[in-house]
């Protein structure tokens, strides 16, 4: 494979998956195959293993790979024909607003249900992801996988699977948007990083507390916020209550 030290951009997960996926769309690994560990692509892009698990989730969210426990990555079987399709990257289409306003919509309604099913390994998993994503972002890094797991274990507790791979895919697709979104609040304010920390908290507390309504009301908040982050506007149904 063709791979190599990288260009640094703020962007880094988004090209080792770009040429990992191109290398795969052009035969250079078949299906089935197993890819090179995560220890040596890090080395051959010469990233850390962070960037390298997040360019393998954008990967599997496309159906390009599968993963299995203990022996690491593979080539899908049909790489790419999954059940969702977007025809390019989002964060570069002029749809990128509606895209957001379906997913305030869609995942609004996953938090309420998540309220009223999550157990207790699921509560966990959506804490661990929130301890995960203010470590990140201490260390000054974006923090968009543990936001993608978050935002994941809540699809997972809507006990919906439609809605659960739904959810799964649509966030890894908008990856390099939430990205922007947040390289937006630190650059221009800083401390409104502290916001988007709540605005997760106030999702996760009422999804503990069992409070659907608030859950619901919680995540639209949330996303309705990270458009405006992303500078495409208000929601339209941000006022709902």
């Amino acid at each position: 494979m063709t791979i190599g030290s990288i260009v640094r951009g703020p962007r880094l997960s988004d090209e080792v998956a770009r040429q990992l996926g191109a290398a795969i769309r052009g035969g250079e690994f078949l299906p089935g195959a197993r890819l090179p560990s995560e220890k040596e692509l890090a080395e051959r892009f010469d990233v850390s293993r962070m960037v390298v698990r997040e360019a393998m989730s954008r990967l599997k969210s496309d159906e390009l790979i599968e993963t299995r426990q203990g022996l690491g990555a593979f080539v899908s079987a049909e790489p790419g024909r999954g059940l969702f399709r977007l025809q390019s990257d989002p964060a570069a289409v002029k749809d990128l607003h509606d895209i957001f306003q379906l997913r305030v919509a869609v995942e609004g309604a996953a938090a309420g249900l998540a309220a009223v099913s999550a157990n207790r390994s699921e509560l966990a998993a959506m804490r661990g992801s929130l301890r995960d994503l203010k470590t990140a972002i201490a260390a000054g890094e974006d923090g968009v996988e543990a936001d993608n797991r978050f935002h994941a274990a809540i699809a997972q507790a809507s006990r919906n699977p439609y809605l659960g791979r739904f959810l799964t895919f649509l966030g890894a697709n908008l990856h390099g948007a939430i990205a922007r979104a947040r390289s937006n609040t630190a650059a221009r304010h800083p401390e409104s990083i502290l916001a988007v920390q709540a605005e997760h908290e106030a999702v996760f507390t009422a999804i503990e507390q069992r409070d659907a309504r608030g859950a619901e009301a919680a995540m639209r908040g949330h996303l309705s916020a990270a458009m405006e982050r992303l500078g495409l506007g208000p929601f339209a149904g941000s006022a709902r209550s």
